[in-house]
């Protein structure tokens, strides 16, 4: 599935999750779910009939989960969401059993002592650990996290970046933060935000192709490879797997 297609899914069922069913962000998350496929053909007056709200109501809910206007957000869905192929179950377990094992021989190569030592160490040393993420990598950060209180050490996920989250402004110069950012995607949605911090700043990441270099201590590529464009393989088990050895060693 492609990061943007995945991005507006992931966005839409969010807020069922977090949202009062009879909130007006619930009935129209719900009707672009149950209507994805054809949501493109749609005019946002049929949307307001079909919804009982008005179309100022779908313009503010668009902006509020992330899109710059309705239109912009049925465009995406278009140029994004295609037929997904369909194929057998034996052959689905075997691509998923072979990207699995290459994914982890070749994080078993990346991930040599000295690179954990370095993270480990800076673990260690810092005063106070976080660790930034968006909500989709959230339960990689969460298992993370917990692991690290069993070694006796705190840490804060931080998934919030706006101005009001006061917490992003007591992070000192003897902490340290630690970016999960698959795509690169939210990466480069808080580069503000990392731009002001003075301790030190390590990101993970499968995207080879934007230059992260200039903003963190150290980037630690997943991949030789770029997965910016399809990073779910790496965001559901390579992440997990990259942060499992983390924690061993610490």
């Amino acid at each position: 599935m492609d990061n943007t297609l995945y991005n507006i899914l992931y966005k839409l069922s969010n807020e069922l999750d977090t949202k009062d069913p009879e909130s007006t962000n619930f009935i129209l998350s719900a009707y672009l779910l149950k209507n994805f496929a054809t949501i493109s053909e749609v005019s946002i007056y049929d949307i307001a009939a079909e919804c009982n709200v008005s179309r100022s109501t779908i313009r503010r809910f668009a902006k509020q989960i992330g899109f710059e206007n309705f239109a912009v957000l049925k465009k995406l869905i278009k140029q994004y969401h295609h037929p997904v192929e369909q194929v057998s179950d034996k052959k689905y377990r075997e691509m998923l059993t072979n990207s699995l094992i290459n994914i982890a021989n070749e994080l078993d190569e990346r991930m040599d002592t000295h690179e954990v030592d370095v993270i480990c160490e800076r673990i260690r040393r810092a005063e106070n650990v976080y660790i930034f993420t968006s909500e989709p990598s959230i339960s990689s950060a969460r298992d993370f996290q917990v692991n690290l209180a069993s070694k006796g050490y705190i840490s804060y996920v931080i998934t919030d970046f706006s101005e009001y989250n006061t917490i992003l402004n007591q992070i000192s110069h003897k902490d340290y933060v630690l970016t999960l950012s698959v795509s690169g995607m939210f990466a480069r949605t808080i580069d503000s935000v990392i731009a002001r911090l003075t301790c030190i700043l390590d990101l993970i990441t499968a995207n080879r192709i934007f230059d992260y270099e200039k903003d963190y201590s150290h980037v630690y590529y997943m991949s030789h490879l770029d997965y910016s464009k399809n990073p779910e393989i790496y965001r559901s088990y390579g992440l997990h797997y990259f942060l499992d050895i983390i924690q061993n060693h610490l």
